[in-house]
């Protein structure tokens, strides 16, 4: 149990965010919206100030702390460190989204499949990330680090097929390095919510 972290109130709406987030990507990449976009990088300029902020107050929390008794403060820092690498990672999907949008790139029918795949399950795992926050279950702390994994290894998978498709042309050329950096945006995403259940899962 880690009840400083589940205590901390104000990291859930910073998981809100990363789902709204995460919305907001998977909807301008189906609707080649760009207000979309312009709402995922607001929603990253909010998460990176709550961030910012919660980590000065952890900061200044621990100063006044023996060693011992600073363990589950470190434990909450490192976890907003990993929030943050999430945060950037979600708003810089906006990049290739936007190059999808205004070269009017089309994704064959399979790829558009995958990439709402992965933006679902992430999004899953990120509401999963907030529940584990309110109840402290060990079980969705073993779900999400073991559904993360398999996340990760859906974009080693799709990455494949894609230069399979592209191979055979089903797949336009100028459509590859814009899904397969989502795909490792994603990928780099999904492993730092299997950190953070991890750190979740660890024992004071």
């Amino acid at each position: 149990m880690v009840p400083e972290i589940a205590a901390g109130e104000r990291l859930a709406p910073i998981f809100e965010m990363l789902v709204s987030m995460v919305g907001a990507s998977r909807d301008s990449f189906n609707r080649h919206s760009l207000p979309e976009l312009n709402r995922l990088q607001e929603l990253k300029k909010l998460i990176l100030t709550e961030i910012g902020n919660l980590s000065q107050q952890v900061r200044e929390a621990l100063e006044a702390k023996s060693a011992a008794e600073r363990v589950p403060g470190l434990r909450r820092q490192s976890i907003l460190v990993h929030l943050q690498v999430m945060a950037d990672n979600l708003g810089d999907l906006s990049g290739s989204v936007e190059k999808k949008i205004k070269g009017g790139v089309l994704f064959s029918d399979k790829a558009v499949t995958q990439a709402n795949q992965l933006f679902d399950q992430l999004a899953g795992l990120l509401r999963s990330l907030l529940d584990i926050l309110k109840t402290d279950n060990a079980f969705l702390k073993e779900y999400v680090a073991h559904t993360g994994r398999q996340l990760i290894q859906s974009t080693h998978e799709f990455a494949t097929e894609h230069e399979a498709r592209l191979i055979e042309g089903v797949c336009l050329p100028q459509a590859a390095p814009i899904f397969l950096a989502l795909l490792d945006r994603l990928r780099t995403i999904a492993q730092h919510v299997v950190d953070v259940a991890q750190i979740m899962a660890v024992k004071p």
